[in-house]
C-alpha cells in the first residue's frame, strides 16, 4: 500500500515540477495541428480553383477574341455614294452591303467601277467613281441595243407613240403613209412623212425596223 502511495506522490510531484513545460509543449502541439489544418485547407481550395478556371478563362478569352474581331472591321467608302465615310462592319459583309450602309449610289455613280460581290476586310478603302462621258455613251449604247425596235409596217398607234417625238398626230401620219404606199420599204422612207425631218429621223432610226 505504501508503494502505491509513494508512486502517486511521485507522479504528483513530477506533474507539479514540469507543469509549465508540459503546458507549453501541449500549446505548441495544438498550434502545429492548427497550422497543418490551415495549410491543408488552402491547398485543397486552390486545387479546386485551378480545376475550374481554365474552362471559364478559355470561354472568356474566346469572347474577347470574337468581340475584338467583330469590332475591328472598319471600311472607308468614298466617291459617288450618298453618305461617304468610315463604317464599322461585320466581317462577313461584302461591298454591296457597304454601299447600302452609305445610303446607296448617287445618280452619276459608275456602278461598274466597284466589285459588289467582293468580301470586305479591315481598313479597306472602297472608291466609287463618277461616270465620265465615255461611260454615259456606253450606257446609252447598251440601252439602245437592249431596247426592242418598232416595226413601221406592223406597229399599232400605241406602239408608235412609244417612240420619242411621236405623238398622237404623228402616229396617225405614219399609219396613213404606209396605208397609202403599201407599207414602208425601208426606214429612210420615214423622212417622207410630214413632221419627220433629218434631225428627228436621226434620233429614231436606231429604234426602227421594217
Amino acid at each position: 500500500m505504501n508503494k502505491i502511495e509513494n508512486f502517486i506522490y511521485n507522479i504528483k510531484g513530477f506533474a507539479l515540477k514540469y507543469f509549465y513545460q508540459m503546458m507549453i509543449v501541449l500549446i505548441l502541439i495544438l498550434i502545429s495541428l492548427g497550422l497543418m489544418f490551415i495549410v491543408y485547407f488552402q491547398n485543397h481550395s486552390n486545387d479546386n480553383a485551378i480545376n475550374s478556371y481554365p474552362i471559364s478563362n478559355s470561354s472568356y478569352s474566346k469572347n474577347i477574341e470574337t468581340s475584338s474581331l467583330d469590332n475591328n472591321i472598319y471600311v472607308d467608302i468614298k466617291g459617288e455614294v450618298n453618305a461617304p465615310g468610315v463604317y464599322k462592319c461585320n466581317k462577313d459583309d461584302r461591298v454591296t452591303d457597304i454601299i447600302k450602309y452609305a445610303g446607296g449610289f448617287k445618280r452619276l455613280a459608275n456602278q461598274s467601277s466597284v466589285n459588289l460581290a467582293q468580301k470586305i476586310y479591315d481598313q479597306q478603302v472602297v472608291i466609287v467613281n463618277k461616270k465620265t462621258n465615255n461611260n454615259t455613251q456606253e450606257e446609252q449604247d447598251s440601252n439602245t441595243n437592249n431596247r426592242s425596235k418598232v416595226n413601221l409596217n406592223t406597229a399599232d398607234k400605241n406602239e408608235l407613240q412609244k417612240l420619242d417625238s411621236v405623238g398622237d398626230k404623228n402616229a396617225d401620219k405614219i399609219i396613213d403613209y404606209r396605208n397609202q404606199n403599201n407599207g414602208f420599204h425601208n426606214v429612210d422612207e420615214l423622212k417622207k412623212v410630214s413632221g419627220f425631218g433629218d434631225k428627228t429621223f436621226e434620233k429614231l432610226k436606231d429604234y426602227l425596223e421594217i
